[in-house]
C-alpha cells in the first residue's frame, strides 16, 4: 500500500509505462508513467477525499499527443511542472525525418514521402521548420493579382459572393494550373482575412468558383493571391503537400536546415484542455516552465451554420492551443506556446482568477490569448472575471488568418493586461469588449496598462488599434501604454481607438506616434476622457471623431499633441450637421499643441482651420502653443527637458520607458 508521501508526488516521462510513484524505487512497474496516467492517478487520489498538494514532475524530453491533455473538475491542488533542469515539451504532432534532396519543377530542394498522408489517413496544411512556420507557395510571386469582376459587389458590407474573374492577363497562368482543387484563394479587406479552397474554374466564362462564400462583400479591383500552388516552390522556407502522392516538398532557407532539418507537421488541434463544470470547477492549477507547440490551423469541424471565407472580426470564434472552461485560479507561469495554428490560449466561461505570467507565445496561427465568458444574457455561472495577463511576450502573429489579435478581451470584468511586450501582428495589439452600440454588457472595470504595443498591421487589413475598445465598460482604465508604428491598409491605423458606442473609459499617460491615421480615434461613444496623454507624428490628424452625438462624447485635457504638417482634428466629425466638435460634444481644453513645421493647422473643418479660431468658438480653452521641449523626438526619444512649457498646462511626466515587461 502506497503511503501518502509517496502519492504526492507523480512523475511521467514521454515514453512512461510504470506506475508514477516513487520514481527513485527500481521496483518494477515504479517508473515514470504517461501524462494522461498521471491526471488518472490524481483523479482517484481525490475521489478518495484526499486534500493534500500534489505535484506532477515531467522529466525532460518530448511528449508526442495527438488529442489534447485533459484535466476535468476532479483535479485540484495541483503544480505540473519539469524534474529537475530537463526542458519539456508538449508538441501536437509529428517530427518528420528521412528527407532526401530532390528536384520539384527543376527546383532543388528536399522532399519526403509520407505514407500516412498518400492513404488519406492524414492530412497538414501547416508546418513548422526549425521552431518557425514555413511559408505556403503563392501565385504571384509577388504582389497581387485583382479581380475583374465579383459575384455580388456591393456597398452593403456583409453581402457574399461565390466566385470572382480574374483579369485577361493572369488568365493563362492560372488556367494553366494543375490540381486547381488543392489551389486556395486569399484576400484582404476591410477588418477580415479571407481564405478559401477553389471549388472549380470555368474556363468557359473565367469564373473561379470558391469552395466557400466570401464573408463581406469583394469589388472589381479587389487584390488576391493563389496560394499552395505546385510550381511556385521558389522562396526559401516555402513548402507544397501533393496530398495524392503523399510528397511533402521543402526549399530550405540555410544550411543547417539542407543538412539536419527540424521539421513538425501537426497531428492535433488542441493541446491542454482544463475542461471543469459549473459545479465542479478545476481549481488551483499551477504551470510551470513548460513548452506547449504545434497544432493545427485548421477549423475544428462541426460548428455547425454556414461557412465562409473569414471566420470574422478579430478571428474570435476559433479554439486555443490551451483552452479553459470553468476553472479558478489557475496560473501560467513562465511556460511559451509557440507554432500554434489559431490561437495560444483560449480562458472560456466560468473562469475566474487564471493568472498568465512571465510567458512567451509566438508564431501564430491567428491571435495569442482570447478571454470570453458569457454575455450580459447569460447564466452568471458562465461569467469569466479576474483574469490576469502580465509580463508575457507575445509575438509574431496572425501568420495564417491576419485578423488576429494580440490579446483578446471580450466578455470579461475586472480583468489585468499589464505589462506586456505586443509586436509584430497584422491587425489590434489589444482588443477589448464585444457590444456594437449602447447595449449592455458585463465587460467593465478592465485594466490595460503599462503594455509596449508596436508594429502591427504592416498595411495587410484597415480598422485597427494598438489599444481597440468597444461597447460600454466603465471603469476600464487605459494607461501607461507606449504604442508605435501602425500601419494599415486603407483606413484606420489608430494608436487608441473607441469604437462603437465606448464609454465611461479613461485613457492617461500613454504615449503614442507614428500611426498611419490617428493617434486617437473614437467612432461614437460617450463619457471618456483623455488626459495626460503624448499624441505625436500622426500618418492623419492627430484626434478623429466618426460620429460625435448630441451628448458628451469625449473629453480631452492635459494632452500634449505634437505633429509635423498635420491637423490636430480631422476626418469625418463634420458628416453629421449640428453634432459637430464644435457644438461641445468633443471637450478638448488646457493641451500643448505644437506642429514642428510651424504652419499648424488645427482642422480642416470650416471655421477651425488656426487654433484661434478653434479657441474663439470655445474650443480648446486654456490650451497653448508651444514646442514641448521633448529631448529627441525624431528618435523617439519624447522625454521632457527641465524647462518643458507642458507644466502650464498640468502635464505630469511619466516614465514610459517602464512599460513592456518587467524582470
Amino acid at each position: 500500500m502506497l503511503s501518502y508521501r509517496d502519492m504526492n508526488t507523480i512523475y511521467v516521462s514521454p515514453d512512461g509505462n510504470g506506475s508514477g510513484m516513487c520514481c527513485h524505487n527500481e521496483k518494477e512497474g515504479f517508473g515514470p508513467c504517461s501524462i494522461s496516467d498521471a491526471f488518472k492517478h490524481v483523479r482517484e487520489i481525490r475521489g478518495g477525499g484526499a486534500l493534500f498538494p500534489i505535484s506532477i514532475k515531467l522529466l525532460g524530453g518530448v511528449y508526442q499527443i495527438t488529442d489534447p491533455i485533459l484535466i476535468n473538475g476532479n483535479v485540484s491542488s495541483v503544480t505540473i511542472e519539469p524534474f529537475g533542469d530537463g526542458d519539456v515539451t508538449i508538441l501536437g504532432g509529428k517530427q518528420l525525418s528521412g528527407f532526401n534532396r530532390d528536384l520539384f519543377f527543376g527546383k532543388e530542394c528536399l522532399s519526403l514521402h509520407i505514407p500516412e498522408v498518400e492513404s488519406g489517413e492524414w492530412n497538414f496544411t501547416d508546418l513548422y521548420v526549425s521552431g518557425s512556420r514555413a511559408l505556403k507557395t503563392r501565385l504571384p510571386s509577388d504582389g497581387y493579382f485583382k479581380m475583374k469582376e465579383t459575384e455580388c459587389p456591393s456597398d452593403n458590407i456583409f453581402d457574399h459572393s461565390k466566385y470572382f474573374v480574374p483579369q485577361p492577363e493572369d488568365m493563362q497562368a492560372i488556367s494553366a494550373l494543375e490540381g486547381i482543387e488543392d489551389v486556395s484563394v486569399s484576400f484582404n479587406h476591410f477588418w477580415v482575412d479571407e481564405h478559401t479552397p477553389i471549388e472549380s474554374l470555368d474556363r468557359s466564362n473565367g469564373r473561379i468558383y470558391m469552395k466557400y462564400p466570401s464573408l463581406c462583400t469583394i469589388c472589381p479591383d479587389q487584390e488576391y493571391l493563389l496560394e499552395n500552388v505546385a510550381k511556385q516552390l521558389e522562396r526559401p522556407g516555402e513548402y507544397y503537400l501533393d496530398r495524392k502522392s503523399g510528397m511533402l516538398y521543402y526549399l530550405p532557407k540555410c544550411k543547417e536546415e539542407w543538412d539536419s532539418p527540424i521539421v513538425w507537421a501537426p497531428t492535433a488541434h488542441i493541446l491542454l484542455k482544463i475542461s471543469g463544470s459549473s459545479m465542479t470547477p478545476v481549481k488551483r492549477l499551477r504551470i510551470k516552465n513548460i513548452k506547449f507547440a504545434c497544432t493545427k490551423g485548421d477549423l475544428i469541424p462541426g460548428g455547425g451554420g454556414k461557412q465562409f471565407a473569414s471566420v470574422g472580426q478579430s478571428v474570435a470564434g476559433v479554439h486555443g492551443a490551451i483552452e479553459l472552461e470553468y476553472a479558478e485560479n489557475i496560473t501560467f507561469e513562465n511556460c511559451s506556446v509557440e507554432c500554434f495554428g489559431t490561437h495560444g490560449i483560449s480562458i472560456k466561461e466560468g473562469c475566474s482568477y487564471v493568472r498568465v505570467g512571465h510567458c512567451s507565445l509566438r508564431d501564430g496561427g491567428a491571435g495569442g490569448i482570447k478571454i470570453c465568458g458569457g454575455n450580459d444574457s447569460a447564466h452568471e455561472a458562465t461569467y469569466t472575471h479576474s483574469i490576469s495577463v502580465s509580463d508575457c511576450k507575445i509575438r509574431c502573429l496572425g501568420r495564417r488568418y491576419y485578423a488576429g489579435c494580440g490579446v483578446l478581451l471580450m466578455h470579461a470584468f475586472n480583468c489585468d493586461i499589464i505589462h506586456n511586450e505586443i509586436s509584430d501582428l497584422y491587425y489590434s495589439g489589444i482588443s477589448v469588449g464585444w457590444v456594437w452600440g449602447y447595449s449592455h454588457s458585463v465587460c467593465r472595470d478592465n485594466r490595460i496598462i503599462g503594455n509596449h504595443i508596436f508594429d502591427l498591421g504592416k498595411g495587410f487589413l484597415s480598422d485597427m488599434g494598438g489599444v481597440y475598445l468597444l461597447g460600454p465598460q466603465p471603469g476600464t482604465v487605459v494607461a501607461k501604454n507606449h504604442i508605435h508604428d501602425i500601419k494599415c491598409k486603407n483606413y484606420g491605423g489608430w494608436a487608441l481607438y473607441t469604437d462603437e458606442g465606448s464609454s465611461g473609459i479613461l485613457l492617461e499617460n500613454n504615449l503614442c506616434y507614428r500611426t498611419s491615421s490617428n493617434c486617437f480615434h473614437q467612432h461614437y461613444g460617450a463619457g471618456n476622457v483623455l488626459r495626460n496623454n503624448i499624441f505625436a507624428f500622426p500618418g492623419t490628424t492627430v484626434l478623429g471623431f466618426t460620429r460625435p452625438e448630441p451628448h458628451l462624447s469625449a473629453t480631452l485635457n492635459s494632452n500634449i499633441f505634437y505633429t509635423d504638417s498635420r491637423p490636430i482634428i480631422g476626418e469625418f466629425y463634420d458628416r453629421y450637421p449640428g453634432t459637430g466638435i464644435s457644438n461641445g460634444t468633443v471637450v478638448t481644453f488646457g493641451n500643448l499643441i505644437y506642429d514642428v513645421s510651424g504652419k499648424l493647422c488645427y482642422s480642416d473643418a470650416d471655421g477651425l482651420d488656426t487654433l484661434d479660431t478653434a479657441q474663439k468658438q470655445g474650443m480648446e480653452y486654456e490650451s497653448i502653443y508651444a514646442d514641448p521641449l521633448f529631448r529627441d523626438p525624431q528618435n523617439d526619444d519624447f522625454t521632457l527637458m527641465p524647462d518643458s512649457p507642458a507644466k502650464k498646462i498640468g502635464f505630469i511626466p511619466f516614465d514610459y520607458s517602464k512599460a513592456g515587461p518587467r524582470e
